[in-house]
C-alpha cells in the first residue's frame, strides 16, 4: 500500500472515530473542552514531547543508515564497472572469465533482492566471488599487473557494507516504544475538544495525520527493500548487466 493511500485510509478511520465519539458524548462526560482541561495539557504535552524526541532521534539514525546503504550500492557498482572495463586489457581467456563472474554476480543479486533485507551472505555469492578472486590473482601472477586487485578489494569492502546495512534495522524495543507513544499521542487527541466542532476536527485530524506520517517515514526508511516512499530496486544492477551483455557503453 502506497504512503498516500495509507494516509487517506487513516484519515477516514480517524474521522469516523472522531465523529462517532462526539455523537456518543451527549453528556459531555468523555471529551473535555478547553476550559475544563485543568492539568491535561501538561500531561498530553509530555506524551507529545516523548514521541517527538523518539521520532527525531530515529529519523536521524535511519536517514544516516539509508545514505550509507545507497552509497555502498553505488560504490559496489562502480567497482564492478571498473573491473569490467579494465578486464578488456587482459588476455581474452582471463577477460572472459572475469566477465562471466561479474554477470553471474549481477544476476544473483537481482534474484536475491527480495530477501536482501536479511543481510545474509549467500553460498552462491561466495562461490562467485571466490572464483573471481582466483581469476584475478592468477592474472596478476601471469602479467605482474596489480590493477584489478584494488578494485576487487573495493568490491568486497562495499559488498560487506551493503550486507551490514541491509541487515541493520531499528531495535525492536525502540520501534515498539515509538509505536506505543504514537498511538497514545493520536488516541488521546480524540478526548480533547473545543467548542466549534469543525475547528476541533481540523486540529485533531491534523495531529493524527502528522503523527501517523512520521511513523510511515520511519517504517519506510527501516525497510528500504519494501515498496514505499523510500524504495531501492535492482535497476542499476540490471543496467550494468545489460551493458556487459551488449558490450556497449554503460548508460
Amino acid at each position: 500500500m502506497k504512503s498516500i493511500t495509507k494516509i487517506i485510509f487513516f484519515i477516514l478511520v480517524f474521522s469516523l472515530a472522531f465523529w462517532l465519539l462526539r455523537i456518543l458524548d451527549h453528556g459531555k462526560l468523555i471529551i473535555a473542552e478547553l476550559r475544563d482541561l485543568g492539568g491535561i495539557p501538561w500531561l498530553y504535552s509530555a506524551i507529545g514531547l516523548i514521541f517527538s524526541i523518539l521520532a527525531a532521534f530515529t529519523i536521524q539514525k535511519e536517514w544516516e543508515h539509508w545514505n550509507e546503504l545507497v552509497e555502498s550500492i553505488k560504490e559496489e557498482l562502480d567497482a564492478l564497472r571498473e573491473l569490467w572495463l579494465r578486464s578488456q586489457y587482459l588476455t581474452k581467456d582471463t577477460e572472459g572469465k572475469v566477465l562471466e563472474c561479474i554477470k553471474n554476480y549481477l544476476s544473483l543479486i537481482q534474484e536475491e533482492w527480495p530477501t536482501m533485507e536479511q543481510g545474509k551472505r549467500s553460498e552462491a555469492g561466495e562461490k562467485i566471488l571466490d572464483l573471481l578472486r582466483n581469476v584475478i590473482v592468477r592474472s596478476t601472477e601471469e602479467t605482474g599487473k596489480l590493477s584489478l586487485l584494488p578494485l576487487f578489494n573495493e568490491l568486497i569492502r562495499n559488498r560487506n557494507r551493503r550486507l551490514y546495512q541491509c541487515g541493520s534495522h531499528i531495535p525492536y524495543i525502540l520501534k515498539n516504544t515509538l509505536t506505543f507513544a504514537g498511538i497514545l499521542f493520536i488516541f488521546l487527541s480524540l478526548f480533547i475538544g473545543v467548542r466549534n466542532p469543525w475547528i476541533d476536527y481540523i486540529f485533531t485530524v491534523s495531529i493524527g495525520v502528522l503523527a501517523f506520517t512520521i511513523y510511515i517515514v520511519i517504517d519506510d526508511l527501516d525497510n528500504p527493500f519494501r515498496p514505499g516512499a523510500w524504495h531501492l530496486s535492482p535497476k542499476e544492477y540490471q543496467i550494468l548487466l545489460d551493458g556487459i551483455k551488449n558490450d556497449g557503453t554503460i548508460k
